[in-house]
């Protein structure tokens, strides 16, 4: 029937009186071929989802985005081809802005016109339910004639039921114009068709889910609750197939706004509503039947995986009483409420997400009443109680909030921190204020704040998150039992399939371990593995993104070990072209290498996949590498940028606007990303916590740590993007997909290796905390909420948190206090007095040990002495006036310390769960999960300590991290001094472990000393515990800190083995290349071996003379000469760029589109090449790589700083090492002529050997703790005189000294007498003879000497008495003043510096030829001065050797 048959027809049935014919006299064969299931579903697939609509062209010249291209350019009314002339009309046009199909959003094509770009950031519809649609659809719901088509358009009663979380205008009539375009709408759709993202390589998972089964069939088959029926969703897969596909002109491809306006219409559209009604969904019999696959939880009821695409019904989840359980994951605040976000079982055991809005939090203020009332700043005789302050308070809070009351209560709570003045128990008033009240909601109380009736308030800085855990003592992630909810409270406000609100904190509880509900497992995460790859836009600066790929992991448990082997249940890579388009034959080859592929021709709609597959998949945790600070903080950029709007779906929280400072430049992004990402954990594993936990990497890049932790090798893939071949070769895109998937698989292998998503829960459930905190790497977080927790529960007032410019304001007002003015003397005293020690390190003996040595390690050395003496916030008597001065140990027998009890607490734990790990009936699995929970116990125990003694810390108590710290100085230097009255000599020690050289040379007796010596320390203490940590066959001691060792190990064999063990030497450190520290590995191998000293030095000289022949003939890789060093800030922030490496190449890394940012380890090696520094000759590793490269690793800087240097310093103090020889061995003529000159010069060859070294160094240096010689003028002007240099105090002139102040000349007589004055006084000091104790908690300053030598005479202290002013310091003074006359030193400007290098009142320099000048002119004066200095050093005996004392012996 034509249109004018049809216009004719509808004209008669009006004028009868009924149209009903008029609709029901065509059929849909009339206009569609009629086809069964599988042929239809076989061409949608191939139209829709092979992004292949040229036929036989196998995708590689053009691509589809699976969108329908109607001819009618989106109009009401489907219609015949003989019409088609008519609808090109721009009249016909304008219809689209009232019904375009949703699923053009997706099509990269212009064939449907778009209304104006204008009305983008309007009202819209959630894109991401197309790719929801599949798992709901059943033919029951469309099925339906054309004169009862109206449930499908118009479900007024639903929509007006509902909370319309988007504001879209809902639909309230049947207009004609809905019912005309009903009229060709009676198309059968019984299949289920699925939009199958298998097609798309999503692996065979998305429509043919048995758990979609499974969900289907248990929904409720009753009415949508409002829940459900709010959820719009699009008809993408239920519209009529189309003829055949429409090609595109070039100059048709659509815009990226125009993707978004498509589907903004339909949502606008006041007479049509395509909302879905889930539920009537679910009645369907789905079309294929699958095996259920059951999740088996251990002892937990099975449950199942259902997709995130509609809400499910109240009764699933909780029965009359408005109660369910649920498991909660993450949290986020919102305008002063809490929302929890986390998984629900639901009544027929599935676990779906929720999310739970908890309103009403009170915070808890307590307010400390004065002992008497305070009346114009004075104190009164009326005394004061917290119903005198809820007087005083009550009426200003009221006021100040707008309550009309205020809920207050007497309580009685104890205080034991470090404010002074604070009584250690008392009765406060306890006042709950509301976080929302009705005004002035953002203000708090100030933590300053004062009465007359109260001094103090505490609990203003509390967070409605921790307000939450310690009201309610929940304890990390775990089970809670939600009462009294609200289902219809909150609607389409989260991307969780239930919302509820609760009105109360207290409806909120954790279920106890005591309940049978507790036995219920945790419910398995499901994780998603990101990589994305990105390129530089060179034109705007910025990166953008090229692939993404996403790997899904489904069913992870949260306390048992993850099989690092697991594949991922689904994977997919999003790829757009570089250029215009891709090359040729890209799909084909992703799909000959079974690459899951899907393309798109720009980045906004990869953008919006990904936001949909993000949905689909519902993830509980994001896996990645360098996560945070670069791959999601480049995503959402990109989608902010783009103006994407489902941003919001890689969070849990539905959001409709970017948070406010997203985007700009002085924001946190750190922080914005992580409050969009809310509800779903993000596990970093290069970040804090992933680094404590693999602590061997140095760059922790993914190749390094997948091969620490991994222990396998991948080579990554370099990419430079200006080269044309990814834009031009098929294969070559494809192998920089293949890499970005292959880095997703390993960076989750990594994870399931390291155990961090579990060992993380573990520590989170320890602390008390958020598991996204954890994640973080926040272990002073932990520290605080365990401590937060625990204190609480004992009902102690716990410290408010500062805020950032609280913590700078008393920092600088410490550092005013510390630098209050003082002459020179007074603040050099106070240099010397150390402000807080840490712990003891013994001087090594240093050189090669050859005997066994023992070392002998405390156990937890810190948390031991918390235990062993007690030390706690509240026993420990300390002056918070002066918290410089070192407590005393509390008594014996007094209370256990709340600290002490909770380390107590977890070191028992511990000691029970490794015997449980013992046990011979325990499986491998329930032994992993013990190791995990082992570990926790360990790291929480040994980090306790930190709190006490970290700045930032919320429970900073410096005078009890000082207590702790000098018992164990205390401890060290005991065992010490035990080891010694047993004959035994300690070489080093260090904090909480002496190495005792033993004198055996075999092991059994060795061991045997060391098990003696273990007795005998133990018996000392109560808890302390000392053990053999190692047993070292050789010791190579350099310095603190710095050894290398072969400890020795048996084997169950009873084998003896040796392994290398290196710290604190230059082959641990980054900045050395891996062919450094190889050679390095062989020379430490060679001379810890049992081989003679002279053989193993010719052993490691012939070794070298072959790795420099192969080094200068390019015959070793080029990653072994890479060098890694970590940038501390921006590479365009640093002064002194161009000498240094890292930076140079940072910068060039950045200019090819790299994303380098501060903490970026930056990987490069030295080229060599006749022009330029280092600095500038230095290359990325990956310009090397190539084989058609021709740069070269200079091979003479390596030899000299890479390898000559570190081996010079490991055989320094080797018998019989010859350095000039080593330099031959290296190559370096040029070094072996200078060091054989140096040892043969012209003063017999002993001069370049005894010289001190103080000679050495600049006077700079040698003098910096010399005190200034100070002038006095008659005018009162006292000055420090530094030689001829120029001063803002005095000039020299040609007659002498000049003061500024008066221009007053001092004569040369006026001069020698203040300056011999001045030695005097120094002379006067030296031989007073006062001693001083050098432990700084003693500090113990006195003339009379000990009978026991140097012991300080101070009563239990174990410091040694050091002369207070040395004969060394005298000499250096007397050394100072005759520099200052010194005239060649004057010339050339050696002298020590006036003033410091950033003093800003620093003068200008003087030229070099009035320094010429005035040193001449001086030079008597100067002469005279110095005679004066000599004079005294003349008599100073320490410049002088008496070698006829020394050797007066062999004349008798």
């Amino acid at each position: 029937m034509g249109r004018a048959d049809k216009l004719k027809a509808l004209r008669a049935a009006r004028a009868a009186g009924s149209s009903k014919d008029v609709y029901m006299e065509e059929e849909p064969q009339d206009i569609y071929d009629m086809v069964d299931e599988d042929d239809y579903r076989a061409k949608r697939r191939d139209d829709l989802l092979k992004d292949d609509f040229v036929i036989d062209d196998n995708g590689e010249g053009y691509v589809d985005t699976g969108a329908d291209e109607w001819d009618g350019k989106g109009r009401h009314h489907y219609y015949s081809s003989e019409d088609e002339q008519m609808d090109q009309k721009p009249k016909k046009k304008q219809k689209v802005k009232k019904s375009a199909p949703i699923n053009n959003f997706f099509k990269p094509s212009a064939s449907v016109a778009m209304p104006a770009k204008k009305k983008v950031d309007a009202k819209f519809d959630d894109i991401l339910d197309d790719f929801m649609a599949p798992a709901q659809k059943s033919k029951n719901l469309f099925n339906s004639s054309t004169t009862k088509a109206t449930p499908l358009f118009n479900s007024t009663e639903k929509v007006n039921n509902r909370r319309d979380f988007f504001s879209i205008p809902k639909s309230t009539s049947k207009t004609p114009l809905v019912r005309k375009k009903i009229q060709n709408t009676s198309f059968d759709l019984d299949d289920d068709l699925s939009f199958d993202i298998n097609e798309t390589s999503f692996d065979n998972h998305m429509d043919d889910s048995p758990t979609r089964q499974r969900n289907m069939k248990s929904e409720s088959p009753a009415a949508p609750s409002p829940a459900a029926s709010s959820f719009e969703l699009p008809t993408i897969e239920k519209e009529a197939p189309k003829p055949e596909p429409k090609k595109l002109d070039d100059d048709e491809e659509d815009s990226e706004e125009e993707l978004v306006v498509v589907k903004r219409p339909r949502a606008s559209a006041k007479n049509v509503n395509r909302s879905v009604n889930m539920n009537a969904s679910a009645r369907a019999e789905p079309k294929r039947e699958e095996p259920k696959e059951e999740l088996s939880l251990t002892s937990s009821p099975t449950s199942s995986y259902i997709p995130s695409s509609d809400k499910i019904d109240q009764n699933l989840v909780s029965d009359d009483s408005k109660s369910f359980k649920m498991y909660w994951l993450d949290y986020t605040e919102v305008e002063n409420t809490l929302i929890l976000f986390g998984k629900v079982l639901t009544t027929d055991k599935q676990l779906v997400s929720a999310m739970v809005q908890v309103k009403n939090f009170n915070r808890e203020l307590f307010f400390l009443p004065r002992d008497y009332r305070l009346v114009d700043g004075e104190a009164t005789d009326e005394a004061v109680t917290p119903s005198d302050v809820r007087d005083e308070i009550q009426p200003l809070i009221l006021e100040q909030y707008g309550l009309t009351s205020l809920r207050t209560k007497e309580e009685t709570r104890k205080y034991a921190f470090e404010m002074p003045g604070i009584p250690k128990e008392k009765d406060y008033l306890k006042i709950l204020l509301p976080f929302q009240p009705p005004k002035n909601a953002k203000k708090t109380l100030p933590s300053d704040l004062e009465g007359e009736t109260f001094s103090h308030v505490f609990g203003t800085s509390a967070n409605i998150f921790e307000t939450f855990v310690l009201q309610r003592n929940i304890m990390g992630p775990c089970w809670l039992e939600i009462k009294n909810a609200n289902f219809d409270d909150v609607k389409n406000t989260s991307h969780c399939k239930l919302e509820v609100s609760v009105n109360n904190p207290n409806f909120v509880t954790p279920i106890e371990k005591s309940t049978p509900e507790f036995n219920i497992a945790p419910p398995p995460l499901t994780s998603c593995s990101i990589s994305v790859q990105t390129m530089m836009n060179q034109k705007e600066n910025r990166q953008e993104v090229i692939a993404v790929t996403l790997a899904t992991y489904r069913n992870l448990p949260q306390d048992a070990p993850v099989d690092e082997n697991l594949k991922p249940n689904d994977l997919i890579t999003l790829t757009r072209p570089i250029a215009a388009s891709f090359p040729p034959g890209l799909k084909a080859i992703a799909d000959k290498n079974k690459l899951p592929l899907r393309v798109f021709n720009n980045e906004k709609p990869l953008l919006n996949c990904l936001a949909a597959l993000v949905k689909l998949a519902d993830p509980d945790v994001f896996i990645g590498h360098r996560l945070e600070n670069i791959s999601l903080d480049i995503l959402l950029h990109r989608m902010h940028d783009l103006k994407v709007p489902t941003f919001s779906t890689f969070g849990r929280r539905q959001r409709k606007q970017w948070p406010d400072r997203f985007g700009k430049n002085n924001a946190n992004t750190s922080f914005l990303v992580k409050e969009i990402f809310a509800g779903r954990l993000l596990c970093d594993i290069s970040n804090e916590m992933g680094q404590s936990l693999t602590t061997k990497c140095q760059s922790w890049d993914l190749p390094e740590m997948y091969d620490v932790v991994c222990k396998k090798k991948h080579i990554p893939l370099e990419i430079n993007w200006s080269n044309p071949q990814y834009t031009e070769n098929a294969n070559s895109l494809f192998m920089i997909l293949k890499e970005n998937c292959v880095n997703s698989l390993i960076t989750a292998e990594i994870a399931f290796r390291m155990q961090i998503l579990s060992l993380s829960k573990q520590l989170t459930n320890l602390a008390g905390n958020a598991w996204a905190h954890t994640l973080g790497g926040t272990r002073a977080g932990r520290n605080e909420f365990i401590l937060l927790h625990e204190f609480n529960r004992n009902d102690y007032i716990v410290p408010d948190k500062e805020t950032r410019q609280q913590r700078l304001a008393h920092q600088q007002q410490y550092q005013q206090q510390s630098s209050e003015d003082g002459n020179d003397e007074q603040v050099s005293n106070n240099n010397k007095k150390s402000k807080y020690q840490g712990g003891l390190v013994f001087e090594p003996e240093k050189g090669l040990h050859k005997n066994y040595i023992l070392v002998m390690d405390f156990n937890s050395l810190y948390p031991s002495i918390i235990q062993e003496f007690n030390i706690c916030f509240t026993t420990v008597d300390r002056d918070l006036n002066n918290i410089e001065t070192l407590p005393d140990v509390p008594p014996t027998g007094s209370d256990q310390g709340v600290l002490p009890r909770l380390l107590s607490t977890l070191v028992n734990r511990r000691r029970e769960v490794k015997k449980l790990m013992k046990d011979p009936t325990a499986t491998m699995i329930e032994k992993a999960q013990y190791d995990i929970k082992q570990q926790a116990l360990k790291l929480t125990a040994n980090s306790m300590y930190g709190c006490l003694g970290y700045v930032n810390s919320r429970f900073y108590a410096k005078p009890l991290a000082m207590l702790v710290t000098n018992k164990g100085r205390e401890i060290l230097m005991d065992t010490r001094q035990l080891a010694e009255s047993l004959g035994l000599r300690v070489v080093y020690g260090d904090t909480d472990s002496v190495m005792i050289d033993t004198n055996c040379d075999d092991i059994k007796d060795a061991t045997k000393i060391g098990e003696d010596f273990k007795i005998k320390v133990n018996e000392r203490y109560r808890l302390l515990e000392i053990d053999i940590d190692n047993v070292f066959k050789r010791l190579l001691l350099h310095a603190k800190k710095k050894y290398a060792a072969m400890n020795v190990s048996f084997d169950k064999m009873g084998q003896e083995n040796s392994v290398l063990e290196v710290k604190g030497l230059d082959m641990k450190r980054r900045e050395y290349c891996p062919l450094s520290k190889e050679i390095s590995i062989y020379v430490l191998e060679k001379i810890l071996s049992d081989l003679d000293p002279e053989l193993a030095l010719n052993e490691i000289y012939s070794y070298l003379e072959d790795m420099t022949s192969k080094i200068k003939n390019n015959e070793i890789r080029a990653d072994k000469f890479k060098i890694n060093t970590k940038l501390s800030k921006d590479p365009s922030s640093y002064p002194g760029a161009k000498n240094m490496p890292a930076v140079q190449v940072a910068l060039r890394l950045r200019e090819q589109g790299k994303v380098i940012k501060a903490g970026s380890v930056i990987t490069f090696v030295i080229t060599e090449g006749e022009e330029g520094s280092p600095a500038e000759r230095a290359r990325a590793l990956a310009e090397l790589l190539p084989k058609t490269s021709t740069l070269k690793p200079d091979a003479n800087h390596y030899l000299e700083k890479q390898i000559f240097a570190p081996v010079e310093r490991l055989l320094e103090r080797i018998e019989g090492f010859d350095v000039v020889r080593l330099a031959k061995s290296l190559g370096l003529e040029h070094r072996s002529k200078q060091l054989s000159n140096r040892s043969n010069n012209t003063n017999g060859g002993i001069n370049g050997i005894l010289q001190p070294l103080e000679s050495t160094i600049s006077d700079a240096e040698r003098f910096k703790l010399s005190k200034h010689l100070y002038l006095n003028c008659k005018c009162g002007s006292h000055f420090k005189f530094g030689g001829i240099v120029s001063s803002n105090d005095y000039q020299m002139t040609f007659n002498g000294i000049q003061c500024k102040k008066c221009m007053n000349q001092l004569n040369t007589l006026n001069v020698t007498s203040q300056l011999e004055q001045r030695i005097r006084s120094f002379i006067s000091k030296y031989y007073q003879g006062i001693v001083i104790c050098d432990d700084s908690t003693c500090g113990m300053i006195t003339k009379q000497i000990s009978v026991y030598g140097k012991r300080c005479l101070s009563n239990g202290c174990k410091g040694v008495m050091r002369y207070q002013y040395s004969d060394k310091e005298l000499y250096n003074q007397l050394l100072y003043f005759d520099s200052l006359f010194d005239v060649e030193k004057n010339k050339n400007q050696s002298l020590r510096p006036l003033y410091e290098s950033e003093d800003v009142t620093k003068p200008q320099e003087l030229i070099k030829g009035q320094i010429d000048a005035l040193s001449e002119q001086n030079r008597d004066n100067f002469n005279v001065c110095k005679s004066i200095v000599q004079k005294y050093l003349s008599d100073c005996g320490r410049r002088y050797v008496d070698l006829g004392s020394m050797f007066d012996f062999m004349q008798k």
